[in-house]
């Protein structure tokens, strides 16, 4: 085999490791390039590894010998398949590395809500507790998992997973079918009854041109007053506007979220400033995934990923 190009443009999402190719290669890597640096100094690669930035025609172009894309990631949403199919580009990306960290992330954000736990500690913070005249201190309703429904949209990794950590505080687990579906799968429960029966409703699909903006106005009109909604899956799954609103008119109780339309969100963002506001929004910063174990196996199964490929093995095609 002669000896190939590799870029490694986005390595500050992965772990402090060295990768171990095993077959002859030229390799480079950075920290993090912008998008205008990505398609003015990347040039004449056999193989780029990228997590956020874009393959258009002038990357493409750039290299005429691109053979592999491999993404740092499981949604490639972002990558334009179309361009780099015409130019027999290969693109894989990592799965099976982070089903229970991404499905424990959702389970803290959904027990957090449910026990307004926010507000429990931040009472005893602010010496609420030490300051009463009793032997305990309740800042707000708190509430049980067992017996309440969880409806989960996406019965994948992650889903299952969750499915397995709510099963065990006793909780009626289904599954929703796809929205607008015309028959309903053995296993599922249809779109409409899963959000009408639902305490809590929580994401785990992939963003598509029919999942985009999935749970609008509508749909939140027709959960329970006092259900919470989880995503941890995309931003783009929800219609942020008409949840805001929701929110503020308590059509729903209350929004946890790992996830937002626009990574990283400008610092006013409505959801944001909800959570500055209010003790039922919690957002995080699209950190699920990235538990030490996680990012292990991430690393491993994209060095993985390369090798295979780059010597005729498929591996983690998309």
């Amino acid at each position: 085999m002669s000896t190939l190009k590799i870029t490694c443009v986005e390595k500050y999402v992965l772990i402090d490791r060295t990768f171990n190719f095993q077959f002859p290669c030229d390799f480079q890597e950075f920290d993090k390039l912008s998008q205008e640096q990505f398609e003015n100094d990347v040039k004449n690669q056999d193989v780029i590894i990228l997590s956020d930035l874009i393959i258009n025609e002038k990357v493409v172009n750039n290299n005429p010998n691109l053979k592999l894309v491999a993404l740092c990631s499981t949604g490639y949403n972002h990558v334009n398949m179309e361009l780099l199919r015409k130019h027999n580009v290969k693109v894989c990306n990592i799965r099976g590395y982070a089903g229970d960290a991404v499905s424990e992330h959702a389970f803290i954000l959904m027990i957090n809500l449910i026990k307004n736990f926010s507000l429990q500690a931040e009472g005893i913070k602010e010496g609420l507790w030490s300051t009463g005249n009793s032997s305990f201190y309740l800042a707000a309703p708190i509430r049980e998992l067992k017996n309440k429904t969880l409806a989960i949209i996406g019965k994948g990794e992650i889903g299952l997973s969750l499915a397995e950590k709510a099963q065990a505080f006793g909780m009626n687990v289904i599954f929703s079918e796809r929205k607008n579906a015309t028959e309903c799968r053995d296993g599922y429960v249809s779109f409409t009854s899963a959000i009408q029966q639902a305490d809590v409703v929580s994401l785990h699909c992939e963003l598509n041109a029919s999942t985009q903006n999935m749970i609008d106005a509508d749909v939140l009109s027709q959960m329970k007053s006092n259900s919470i909604l989880i995503n941890v899956g995309r931003g783009g799954l929800v219609h942020e506007a008409d949840l805001v609103q929701a929110l503020g008119n308590k059509t729903i109780s209350a929004y946890g979220a790992d996830v937002l339309s626009v990574e990283p969100p400008a610092n006013d963002h409505p959801l944001i400033e909800l959570q500055r506001k209010m003790s039922n929004v919690i957002i995080t910063g699209h950190i699920a995934w990235a538990t030490d174990e996680a990012q292990v196996r991430l690393f491993d199964i994209l060095e993985s990923n390369v090798n295979k490929n780059m010597q005729g093995i498929e591996a983690n095609l998309v």
